[in-house]
């Protein structure tokens, strides 16, 4: 995942915007801006996961060019 790529998240269908790729120690985090959840709310919301993590809960939707 990059800067840029549009992904889903595989449980509940929520779509954010990876905004930034930043390693702190050995572990690389991937801040994401949240679109809303299912019910229309907490939308707008920048998350930070360790990029494994990420990788196994969510899917590239859209790749940044």
């Amino acid at each position: 995942m990059k800067v840029g790529d549009l992904i889903r998240f595989n449980s509940t269908g929520c779509q954010g915007l990876v905004t930034e790729v930043k390693a702190h120690g050995s572990t690389e985090f991937v801040s994401v801006l949240c679109g809303p959840d299912a019910d229309g709310e907490n939308g707008g919301d920048t998350l930070a996961f360790p990029r494994l993590h990420i990788e196994m809960v969510a899917e590239i939707v859209n790749a940044s060019r």
